[in-house]
């Protein structure tokens, strides 16, 4: 799997305080199922959203000097991974076994108070299966970014959001949120959270 940091960043950036999320996380090729869940409070901007992606597959081949293997969806789908070296118990894993895995992705937008001490940065945690055990995964990761409102169009209903390296994005403004000038130079807070979890089971 990608870094969460990376393989979201356009997803990061078009949640901001002002924007709705539309799309799922990518799949990696196989099949999966989704649901998606948001809270917001009417009218105030920001809010959260939630995103749980599933995968179940079987193992249909292994390379043990390469470290890779080859999983198959329901539907005949194939993909090839690459085991990451947390995932200790790879030459446990053996063909026929199925593999499922689910990505949980939290985001909250916020627009951070004056005086509030900033905390963008990342913070991660992965986590193997113990010895001896079928091969699994648990990873974790939080990203914050920040960004100032630096134009609003009120006409297609659109904000221009300036983060710290210089970059603008325009973003689509929720249908129930007034765009107000106050908004104009406030800093907004986008925190992402994604949690992934990956556990083999014999056939």
């Amino acid at each position: 799997m990608h870094n969460a940091k990376h393989q979201y960043l356009p997803l990061i950036l078009s949640l901001t305080l002002l924007a709705a999320c539309s799309g799922t996380p990518p799949s990696d090729g196989l099949t999966s199922t989704g649901s998606r869940a948001e809270v917001f409070e009417p009218g105030v901007p920001g809010g959260i959203t939630q995103e749980t992606e599933r995968i179940s597959a079987v193992v249909r081949a292994i390379d043990p000097v390469k470290r890779t293997f080859v999983l198959e969806d329901e539907q005949g789908n194939r993909q090839t991974f690459h085991a990451i070296p947390e995932m200790r118990n790879f030459p446990q894993l053996a063909v026929g076994d199925r593999v499922n895995a689910v990505v949980t992705q939290e985001r909250v937008v916020q627009l951070r108070e004056p005086g509030q001490p900033a905390g963008n940065g990342a913070a991660g945690m992965v986590a193997g299966a113990p010895e001896g055990a079928k091969p699994g995964v648990l990873m974790a990761d939080t990203v914050e970014l920040s960004a100032k409102v630096k134009v609003i169009d009120t006409l297609n209903h659109t904000a221009t959001l300036e983060f710290a390296d210089g970059s603008r994005r325009v973003v689509r403004v929720r249908p129930d949120i007034e765009l107000r000038n106050e908004y104009l130079n406030q800093e907004v807070v986008i925190r992402v959270t994604t949690a992934m979890a990956i556990r083999v089971e014999k056939p």
